[in-house]
């Protein structure tokens, strides 16, 4: 297959789901992929479980942080990492079916598009899901909609990065990483950085990923920095989509 996928795992202090996590990778129907772990400096057992599966499998590679540097930093390393000519993320808190990776590489081999989307199920830590799960849906979209899509607070596009496959070329061209002064929202700014540089996205809603939002975790806290990344966030997205077009008016 002309395609492989590199996927980029952080983790920090989830040594209980770690595990379910890396297994749910290693049971992937397709195994045209390699695996980066980034674990960013954890205190738990975190580090000695990714280091038992990096002995045991050859496509796994781990990276350890020596100082707790935040999940933009350890994304932005798995990217230094990452040697597919496509790539996706995985929370180390989550999981994902067996036909995730196999997904992605159908619809980039047989299709000329330069972001791939999945669906999700959102769930809590009892594995029950709240989100809706609805009928098939596949479109292939511009620019001007994939940014629609990716900055809405709803659906199952969103600004997240755990349910798209992106042309690594396009992020090294373009010297695309994730904003290290942001602990929110960091993944939506990301996403339309790409998207303006970006043709064609294949959208589509099937759930191939399990997202378990667990009590405690930075997106579940309420605090006036999380205030400020948000309004920080929401200003890069107007700049970025604000900076596209006004280039292409130029082009024109």
């Amino acid at each position: 297959m002309k395609n492989k996928l590199s996927i980029i795992m952080t983790a920090y202090n989830v040594a209980n789901y770690i595990s379910s996590a890396i297994d749910s990778v290693v049971a992937q129907t397709n195994q045209n992929f390699n695996l980066i772990i980034v674990d960013d400096c954890s205190t738990d057992q975190t580090q000695k479980i990714i280091r038992l599966y990096e002995k045991k499998y050859d496509w796994i590679s781990v990276v350890c942080h020596t100082q707790n540097s935040g999940v933009s930093a350890s994304r932005n390393t798995g990217l230094a990492m990452a040697d597919g000519k496509l790539v996706t993320f995985i929370d180390g808190d989550d999981w994902v079916e067996p036909d995730y990776v196999d997904h992605f590489l159908d619809i980039f081999n047989d299709n000329d598009v330069d972001m791939v989307t999945c669906g999700f199920f959102n769930e809590n830590e009892n594995g029950k899901v709240k989100n809706k799960i609805a009928k098939r849906q596949t479109s292939i979209v511009g620019r001007d909609e994939a940014v629609k899509q990716i900055i809405k607070m709803t659906g199952t596009v969103m600004g997240y990065t755990w349910n798209k496959a992106y042309v690594r070329s396009i992020i090294d061209d373009n010297n695309l990483g994730f904003q290290t002064d942001l602990d929110l929202m960091e993944d939506q700014v990301f996403n339309v950085e790409y998207a303006t540089v970006a043709r064609k996205f294949y959208l589509d809603n099937i759930p191939l990923y399990h997202y378990v939002s667990r009590k405690g975790s930075i997106t579940q806290k309420f605090a006036m920095e999380n205030v400020r990344d948000v309004g920080v966030a929401r200003m890069k997205v107007y700049k970025t989509i604000r900076d596209s077009t006004r280039s292409e008016k130029d082009e024109i």
